[in-house]
């Protein structure tokens, strides 16, 4: 069995009086992909920036590759971030830089690559992603999911170990969002990452997910394979998991 490359446990997190997290505690083994369901606001994309470290828990253990997250000094959460890749929800590219410029950035910032190595690199994820008739297009000018496609490039370029995906198909039609479920698998399939999805989609929990959770109130509702989901009698997992896959 794969070791686990991420752990929480017991996490806990409020904002004000708002309890966002009460009692987190999950892992994912190294090559998995662990699927986050639930409804708005029980904690999935908090659950995700005290991964990277963006959020702090109150109390509770958050481990990547061994490591106590929120113990980690600056410098400390840049080291760990190299190995980390984030698919923001909106794709969160630069307006006025074009596809190419945004996903060479993090390497024109945190590698001593030559240019012509830079341009070997991006073009390789580019062709990955399919986007190789778009590398001079400024993002106001390409689809919603073109963006996404870009924002995955960009999450791949520095060869990470893990990938935090954030609503990968929010916004997108049906034959795209499909489209975003076949790449994250292949990206899981082609280079072993770890990964986390949070994702309200039943079909990209069922296409990428080894092991999906539906989150309620800040808790773990249940857990289990895709298959053990799909047959769960809680109303509130079914009502996420069962039935047709949309």
């Amino acid at each position: 069995m794969s070791q686990p490359l991420i752990v929480l446990e017991n996490v806990y997190k409020t904002f004000g009086s708002k309890k966002i997290l009460q009692g987190i505690s999950f892992q994912v083994e190294e090559g998995k992909t662990y699927v986050i369901m639930g409804g708005s606001g029980t904690g999935k994309s908090v659950t995700l920036k005290t991964i990277i470290g963006v959020l702090k828990p109150d109390s509770g253990s958050v481990r990547v590759e061994g490591q106590e997250v929120p113990a980690l000094d600056r410098y400390g959460l840049m080291r760990l971030r190299r190995d980390m890749g984030y698919l923001f929800q909106d794709g969160a590219l630069i307006n006025w830089m074009t596809v190419f410029d945004n996903i060479a950035l993090p390497l024109r910032e945190n590698s001593k690559l030559t240019e012509a190595e830079i341009r070997d690199k991006v073009m390789d994820v580019i062709r990955l992603v399919e986007l190789e008739h778009a590398v001079d297009l400024l993002p106001d000018s390409i689809s919603g999911g073109m963006i996404k496609r870009a924002g995955l490039a960009r999450a791949l370029i520095n060869d990470p170990k893990i990938i935090l995906y954030d609503e990968p198909n929010a916004g997108l039609d049906p034959i795209m969002s499909d489209t975003i479920n076949r790449l994250i698998k292949s990206v899981q399939d082609r280079f072993g990452v770890t990964s986390i999805v949070v994702t309200h989609k039943r079909a990209c929990a069922f296409t990428v997910g080894d092991i999906i959770a539906v989150f309620d109130q800040g808790k773990i509702l249940a857990e289990g394979t895709p298959g053990e989901m799909r047959n769960s009698e809680i109303p509130l997992v079914r009502r996420f998991l069962g039935g047709v896959v949309d």
